[in-house]
């Protein structure tokens, strides 16, 4: 079992994962696959649903660092293709590392919340320092 593995393994069984690419890092072009659908969906965003250019944002922060970040949940405008943003991932990760959207629920003022983590799985395997 590699080091990656081992911290998936950590988090919450419905956590999204991609794998970037030169395209996804550099033009912020990255397809949402199956795990990034459904870890929308458990925020309300379906993109069964979405029409064509249509856009749902989340805050979350990076694990490494507590630094804010959004994640844009979206469908291109002429074909539709499902994608996702993730707010300063240049900064954050190389290509080809594993990134991990996941979430921590806590309880603030009697009222349960959701934090969205993104996680860069590589970089805390290699415990390697990020920007």
């Amino acid at each position: 079992m590699t080091k990656e593995q081992k911290i998936l393994d950590t988090l919450a069984v419905d956590s999204g994962q991609l794998r970037l690419t030169n395209t996804m890092l550099n033009k912020s072009i990255i397809d949402a696959n199956e795990s990034i659908r459904k870890f929308a969906k458990l925020f309300g965003i379906d993109f069964n649903f979405m029409e064509k250019g249509q856009k749902h944002k989340l805050l979350a922060y990076y694990d490494d660092d507590d630094s804010v970040c959004t994640l844009s949940f979206y469908k291109t405008v002429n074909r539709g293709d499902r994608r996702l943003s993730i707010s300063g991932i240049r900064k954050k990760a190389q290509v080809n590392d594993l990134i991990a959207l996941t979430y921590k629920r806590i309880l603030l003022d009697n009222d349960m919340q959701e934090n969205v983590i993104v996680i860069n799985v590589t970089a805390k395997a290699e415990n390697r320092k990020v920007a």
